[in-house]
C-alpha cells in the first residue's frame, strides 16, 4: 500500500473502494472501520473488540483474500523468471507430497475446481477466461492468453494443478516460515543432478519439462542457458545455493501484490489502476 504522511494519517479520509481493500471480506472492512476511527471515542476497547462478529466468525474465510486477487497474483508470477517459476513449482509439488500447509491447500483446491468447469484436472484457456469473468475481473482474451503463456510452465497449453497453486501462493508469506529453507533445499538437491554443490547446464538441461520445447533440442538448449544465467550472479557458469535462494527471494514481498493491478469489477465500474 501507499505510504502516508503523518498529516495525512490526521486529516484523509480512508478510500474504502481502494484496491488493496477489495480482497477482504465486508465484516472485515466493518471491523477495521471501527478500529480506525479517529475519534477515540468512537473506537472500541480491546474488550470490545474482541467481540466483534468477525473475529467471533474466526475471521474472514481463508479464500477470500485469495479469490479476489486471482489476476493480480496471476500478474506477479507472470513477471517472475522460467527458472523461478520452475523450482517454485517443484517446491509446491513437494508441498503437496508432504501435505504441508492443509487450508491452504483446501482454499486452492476449491479455487481449482471453480476454474476446472469440466473437472478434467487441468484448466484450458476458454475455462480460465469464463472463471476469471465469473468472478468479476474484467479481463479480455488476449490478456487471459498472455498470463496463461506465462504460468504454463510446461508448456502444454493447459494450467495443471501445481501450476495453478504455484501461480496464487503468497510466496512471500511462505519465505517466512521454519519450512521454507527446507523446501529450497529439497528442490536444489533435485536440480544438483550430481551433488557436487551446483547446479549446471546439463543439470538444468534434464530436468526441464518434458513437454517444453520438446523435439527442439536447439531451443531447450537456448531456453536453459537462459535460465543458468537468471541465477548466475558471478557468472562462472553454474548456480551456487545462496545464488539459487537469492533467485527465489528476488522481487517477493509479502506486500507486493499491491503492485498489481487486480481488475476487480465494483457497482459496475472497472478498479483497474489509473493508466492501466
Amino acid at each position: 500500500m501507499r505510504s502516508l504522511s503523518l498529516g495525512a494519517v490526521l486529516s484523509q479520509e480512508i478510500d474504502w473502494n481502494a484496491p488493496e481493500l477489495q480482497a477482504l471480506s465486508q465484516p472485515a472492512r466493518a471491523f477495521l472501520q471501527r478500529l480506525l476511527q479517529r475519534n477515540p471515542q468512537l473506537r472500541p476497547s480491546a474488550a470490545e473488540a474482541l467481540e466483534d462478529p468477525w473475529l467471533g466468525e474466526g475471521g474472514a474465510p481463508a479464500d477470500a483474500p485469495l479469490k479476489g486477487s486471482v489476476v493480480a497474483r496471476l500478474q506477479r508470477f507472470a513477471t517472475y523468471s522460467h527458472l523461478k517459476q520452475l523450482v517454485l513449482r517443484m517446491i509446491t509439488e513437494d508441498m503437496r507430497r508432504k501435505g504441508s500447509t492443509p487450508s491452504l491447500a483446501a482454499a486452492m483446491q476449491d479455487l481449482f475446481a471453480e476454474y476446472d468447469s469440466d473437472a478434467s484436472g487441468s484448466i484450458s484457456f476458454e475455462e480460465l477466461t469464463t472463471g476469471l469473468r465469473v468472478q468479476g475481473y474484467e479481463i479480455n482474451e488476449s490478456e487471459v492468453r498472455q498470463l496463461m503463456g506465462r504460468i504454463d510452465t510446461d508448456n502444454t497449453g493447459q494450467v495443471e494443478g501445481d501450476e495453478f497453486v504455484a501461480a496464487l501462493v503468497d510466496w512471500g508469506q511462505l519465505m517466512q516460515t521454519q519450512e521454507w529453507n527446507e523446501y529450497v533445499d529439497a528442490a536444489f538437491s533435485r536440480l544438483d543432478v550430481d551433488g557436487d554443490g551446483f547446479i549446471e547446464l546439463e543439470e538444468l538441461l534434464t530436468q526441464m519439462p518434458q513437454g517444453f520445447l520438446e523435439g527442439n533440442t536447439e531451443e531447450r538448449m537456448a531456453e536453459a542457458k537462459r535460465m543458468l544465467r537468471e541465477a548466475d550472479a558471478n557468472g562462472d557458469g553454474k548456480i551456487s545455493r545462496a545464488e539459487f535462494s537469492g533467485l527465489l527471494r528476488e522481487n517477493v514481498t509479502p506486500d507486493s501484490l499491491s503492485l498489481y493491478d487486480n481488475r476487480l469489477r465494483l457497482r459496475g465500474q472497472s478498479l483497474a489502476a489509473p493508466g492501466a
